[in-house]
């Protein structure tokens, strides 16, 4: 399966009081941390922004590198959907911007999962509670469904975790505990 990353940069954080992607770990700002690890498994970056951050990432991206939402979706659909919107036959690995515990191991196992099972609308990881939406795949097909259900006002549970359990998705059961999912919105 050819795809392309999809990093959600998530905007200002009401917890954190600051944008997520531009904080630093030792001098690296979080966004360019996780794209590091996602072009060493030669994947091509692009990072979802809303308006307001626009001037900020430019700083750090080219403008083809950046997708400005562009539809009125609320939640994480709203980036997802502009990036299907703008490159609609790209199947999307997406990752927020504060999994800076995401290693090459778990990146690999999910794009390993895809490519054993073509079929399947998205991959995810899945501990006891709910499918992880992020360092998931997103195929073109179940997201073109998704924007013309939105397009005609026919999505009612704008929640990842209502679409994954809507359409057919393949799951990698992990612990609650994950490592790699730890969050850093605070």
């Amino acid at each position: 399966m050819q795809l392309t990353a999809l990093i959600l940069s998530g905007g200002e954080s009401k917890r954190a009081g600051t944008d997520k992607g531009l904080k630093t770990t030792d001098g690296v700002i979080w966004v360019d941390l996780i794209a590091q690890k996602l072009k060493e498994v030669g994947l091509i970056i692009k990072v979802s922004i809303n308006q307001q951050q626009l001037i900020n990432y430019s700083q750090h991206y080219p403008s083809a590198n950046l997708i400005v939402d562009k539809i009125d979706a609320p939640g994480p659909l709203k980036g997802i959907l502009t990036a299907h919107q703008f490159f609609p036959k790209t199947n999307w690995l997406v990752v927020a911007c504060d999994m800076i515990d995401l290693d090459l191991e778990t990146i690999n196992e999910i794009i390993s999962l895809a490519n054993q099972n073509p079929n399947f609308d998205f991959y995810t990881f899945k501990n006891s509670k709910f499918h992880q939406p992020f360092c998931a795949i997103y195929s073109a097909t179940a997201l073109e469904k998704i924007n013309k259900a939105y397009q005609n006002n026919n999505i009612e549970n704008f929640s990842l975790q209502h679409i994954f359990n809507s359409y057919t998705t393949k799951s990698i059961v992990i612990d609650d505990d994950f490592k790699a999912f730890n969050n850093y919105n605070s």
